[in-house]
């Protein structure tokens, strides 16, 4: 099971119009499908974005960036279509939920689109009437990621296709607006190719100037502010490396490996030379 979490800043609205309205919503065969909803009630979008927006106003520490909801994603492997079902999904949808913070304000509903089950889940971005932050750090969201995971291989078997790797690989930097242009168009944006560039680059080379030399190969130049290197500019917009997941700490840490590979290289050459003037 892939499990995506991306996040909205300023109102639930949208989203929750998608998830209820949009044409690929699930329904079986005879036209049922379900709606999950935890601490929250009513049967409407009006009635629980007013509930949305209560319970934000007891939030303890607020910022003009903080996340009003976050929209999280379940989904399955196209190979696994056959063996899925509605009840199997709502069944995993509320066991995810218990996982990642039962005192949340949930509402899961499932879509089907491009041969692939998955889940939508609009999930409030502070606990109910608590105040306290729903973020999941990069640790506890691998954690969440596979218990819901070994949920589904303990009860679920025959889902065999959609197991993953989690931890594996690196923290998803996608937005909403960039997953909806991804859904839209079928292509990335500007800026997931620009990362793809970037992890590619930093993979490949062995010094923080070999890095830069090959970002440039790929038509990406940086920029400076405060007379450090900043970010990049791609396709005639600037972004931030911080943003982008390669923090200086991180770009720095390819000099460290190769300065202590040469340390360790003096060490080694120093030992021989021991070991030779021994022998003579």
């Amino acid at each position: 099971m892939i499990v995506k979490i991306l996040s909205h800043k300023k109102s639930c609205h949208n989203l929750l119009e998608y998830m209820l309205h949009d044409e690929h919503r699930l329904f079986d065969s005879n036209g049922r499908s379900f709606i999950i909803t935890h601490n929250i009630k009513g049967r409407n979008i009006k009635e629980w974005e007013q509930q949305f927006n209560e319970n934000e106003t007891y939030r303890k520490q607020k910022r003009k960036d903080s996340v009003f909801v976050f929209h999280d994603i379940l989904s399955w492997h196209k190979d696994d279509a056959k063996n899925i079902t509605l009840e199997k999904m709502q069944d995993m949808a509320r066991e995810y939920i218990n996982l990642r913070n039962p005192n949340g304000m949930y509402i899961a509903v499932p879509h089907f689109d491009k041969e692939h089950y998955h889940l939508h889940i609009c999930c409030s971005g502070v606990e109910y009437r608590t105040g306290k932050s729903l973020r999941l750090s990069k640790t506890n969201l691998v954690k969440v990621k596979k218990r819901i995971q070994g949920y589904q291989i303990e009860k679920y078997p025959e889902l065999s296709h959609s197991i993953v790797q989690h931890g594996k690989k690196e923290k998803s930097l996608q937005s909403e607006k960039e997953y909806q242009y991804k859904r839209r168009t079928g292509k990335d944006s500007n800026k997931s190719q620009l990362i793809g560039i970037l992890q590619t680059s930093y993979k490949n080379a062995l010094s923080k100037k070999q890095f830069f030399e090959s970002l440039i190969l790929h038509d990406v130049s940086t920029y400076s502010r405060n007379g450090k290197i900043a970010g990049v500019v791609y396709k005639a917009r600037k972004f931030r490396f911080k943003r982008l997941g390669f923090a200086e700490e991180r770009i720095n840490e390819l000099d460290i490996s190769i300065n202590r590979s040469r340390e360790l290289e003096t060490v080694r050459n120093k030992g021989k030379e021991k070991i030779i003037k021994k022998q003579r």
